[in-house]
């Protein structure tokens, strides 16, 4: 037999062989039961139309500089809420920085939209850390800044009563954390992770998030509760449980993360939903010989403007992070706004520095560079790959010593994984 057909022989029965390994290893795991369906979303921060003019000095587009397409706040949160209204989950959850600045007008604003979710779908909220409290509370109109009302916790609670408080199973007395039945066999653990009590006594926001001890000890009571009772437990914070990157770490990691992995993996909760951060990234720590993962999604804002499903079956969370059409008179391609608004706030911000700093490379690094920016912040890692496979001498030089741009570097020393689709087993 000549050399050639030995070694189609040899591939093909390698081939064959890894089909059957392959098939034995990693079987088809039915997912069972019919699903209790969750929408999540994050970091809305709505502003009232009340509080800042359409034209001037400050409008929406010029109060952030951070790629978010605050101008249509209301149209990203309306379009959403016609997609729930279509595909009617049991729950839309929400899980922080509702409002932009904490304005008392935004959070009305926003119950006012919410207000318009058929029935049959549950809204369920927490505070993130601009949303109580906020020192920097204002209203933008006849082209001056001024103090207007932010809210405090009680008043939170008032806002929000029919968007989980009022319903909650259980409360904690140090924070606006609480606990909701979403079906007999599944509970929400809805915490608040904010530190905003202080930001009057010092006079500025505080950022970081942080777990009292007797909101510890409410947690833990009410985790041994579920685990008598044979419940699940998902939870969902602000802050997120994990890092998910280590550059921002202390502002965005929960500060005691630790006790309450601690806890979640004693009493077998798996799953946590946080926000804060803005990107779409999933990370998973194992504590104990049990895996736990933190969901962190993108805001609403930002570039890939996602939201994500939750469907819970008996023996699954499937999570899938979704765009959707959202609606914009004058804009026939929104997702290609977000993109164009994202990339431009990056690159305008490193234009001067780039070209100063890496002289006849430095557009095109700076190109590549906005570009990665977005896809990470989207959670579509295979387009930074396919971006890098596309740019080998760039990709290399952004590797070396000579390019030194730690957060880039940060977005390009990934698993190239994509983050939008995740099946968590539990049984």
């Amino acid at each position: 037999m000549g050399g050639k057909n030995r070694k189609i022989i040899i591939i093909s029965s390698m081939f064959l062989f890894c089909m059957s390994s392959c098939s034995k290893d990693q079987p088809i795991i039915e997912k069972e039961g019919t699903p209790l369906k969750i929408f999540v979303a994050t970091d809305t921060h709505l502003l009232s139309n009340n509080l800042v003019p359409k034209e001037g000095k400050y409008t929406k587009d010029k109060l952030t500089s951070d790629g978010r397409v605050q101008e249509y706040d209301y149209q990203i949160l309306e379009s959403l809420i016609n997609v729930i209204n279509e595909e009617k989950p049991s729950y839309f959850i929400i899980t922080g920085d509702l409002t932009f600045n904490g304005e008392k007008d935004s959070h009305y604003e926003l119950v006012s939209l919410l207000n318009k979710i058929d029935k049959q779908t549950k809204v369920l909220v927490l505070p993130g850390n601009h949303d109580v409290y906020n020192t920097k509370a204002f209203t933008y109109v006849n082209e001056n800044i001024v103090y207007t009302d932010s809210i405090t916790k009680e008043e939170f609670i008032d806002i929000y009563k029919d968007y989980g408080y009022q319903n909650a199973i259980s409360y904690d007395s140090n924070s606006l954390s609480y606990i909701y039945e979403l079906d007999d066999k599944t509970l929400a653990l809805m915490l608040d992770t904010n530190l905003f009590e202080f930001n009057y006594e010092f006079g500025d926001n505080f950022v970081s998030g942080y777990l009292d001890e007797e909101t510890l000890v409410w947690i833990e009571d009410n985790l041994r509760k579920a685990k008598e009772e044979n419940k699940r437990v998902i939870s969902f914070s602000h802050h997120n449980l994990i890092t998910h990157n280590e550059l921002f770490d202390s502002m965005y990691t929960l500060q005691n993360n630790q006790e309450l992995l601690s806890l979640f993996s004693k009493y077998d909760v798996k799953l946590n939903f946080s926000g804060h951060l803005h990107i779409k990234n999933n990370q998973k720590i194992e504590v104990d010989n049990k895996m736990i993962y933190d969901i962190s999604n993108g805001s609403l804002l930002d570039y890939g403007n996602r939201y994500t499903k939750l469907n819970v079956y008996d023996n699954c969370y499937e999570i899938s992070s979704k765009k959707y059409q959202i609606n914009v008179e004058g804009i026939e391609d929104f997702d290609k706004y977000s993109f164009d608004v994202f990339y431009s706030k990056f690159y305008d911000k490193q234009k001067l520095y780039f070209e100063r700093k890496y002289e006849s490379k430095g557009l095109d690094l700076l190109d590549i560079s906005s570009k990665i920016n977005c896809y990470y912040f989207d959670g579509d890692y295979l387009k930074i790959k396919s971006l890098l496979k596309e740019n080998r001498s760039l990709k290399r030089f952004m590797n070396s010593k000579k390019f030194e741009e730690k957060y880039i570097k940060s977005l390009i020393d990934i698993d190239y994984v994509d983050q939008n689709k995740l099946d968590i087993y539990f049984k």
